[in-house]
């Protein structure tokens, strides 16, 4: 099958889990890709750029990383995207929502670019949102799913009460946390459990080279939420496995 989405033809569909991680062709959506693979996960590997998508995986081993073109913003191509996962595999079991952009550097909501926090809310809130919508029916018809949110910190109630730091990006995280509580609740009674989390200041490209944690700790949360046991918690925000406050 060779549409834009690209999926390789060539996964053995036995019975391993399959998982789509969305922005994963760099920093901490690559290695919550890796982590994942590493146990026997078929890990869909969203980019929104292909190309560079298959640049990442180039230094990784394994057929368990699929590279796939993913626009989260683009609703025809996120459609495409469930359609094809659903004619190939039949289902999905994970989802992580990893994609996110940090455009707005003013600590002042008053002097916030109103265009950058539309375009900040259509990745970090609506394409998640797009993403859950695509993908729970899938999850609820087999009562099997995981979906994990990353937020951040910066989205935490109790951190906008302290500190003014890129209001478009902190207000989509906190909205992003909204939705996680919101669907959480419709899901109640099912096996799909839904979770934020959030990874810390970690050394990426959004992070800088000064952050204290690496991409395999600011990871390491959201591989435990994507891979719980039935039962285990849904609706909760949690950084380094602990539950925090909103």
């Amino acid at each position: 099958m060779h549409l834009d989405t690209e999926i390789d033809d060539q996964i053995e569909l036995s019975d391993p889990k399959i998982a789509l991680v969305t922005g994963a062709n760099r920093g901490i959506g690559l290695e919550i890709a890796k982590q994942l693979a590493s146990k026997d996960i078929v890990v869909l590997f969203g980019s929104r750029d292909l190309s560079k998508g298959k640049r990442a995986l180039e230094s990784v081993k394994g057929d368990d990383l699929q590279p796939i073109k993913l626009d989260v913003t683009d609703a025809g191509n996120v459609d495409r995207v469930a359609k094809t996962v659903k004619d190939k595999f039949g289902r999905l079991d994970i989802l992580v929502n990893n994609a996110g952009i940090l455009l707005d550097e003013t600590d002042y909501p008053s002097k916030t670019d109103l265009d950058v926090a539309t375009r900040t809310f259509e990745t970090n809130v609506l394409g998640a949102w797009k993403l859950c919508q695509a993908f729970i029916p899938m999850m609820k018809k087999r009562d099997y799913g995981r979906i994990v949110n990353i937020s951040s910190g910066a989205g935490q109630l109790a951190s906008l009460k302290e500190d003014l730091y890129a209001p478009a990006y902190s207000l989509s995280k906190a909205s992003l946390n909204a939705l996680t509580i919101m669907l959480a609740r419709e899901l109640k009674g099912t096996n799909v459990l839904i979770n934020s989390m959030s990874p810390g200041w970690v050394r990426t490209d959004m992070g800088g080279s000064n952050a204290p944690r690496s991409v395999e700790q600011g990871a390491d949360t959201a591989v435990w939420l994507a891979t719980l046991p039935d039962g285990g918690p849904s609706g909760g925000f949690f950084e380094d496995r602990k539950r925090i406050d909103w």
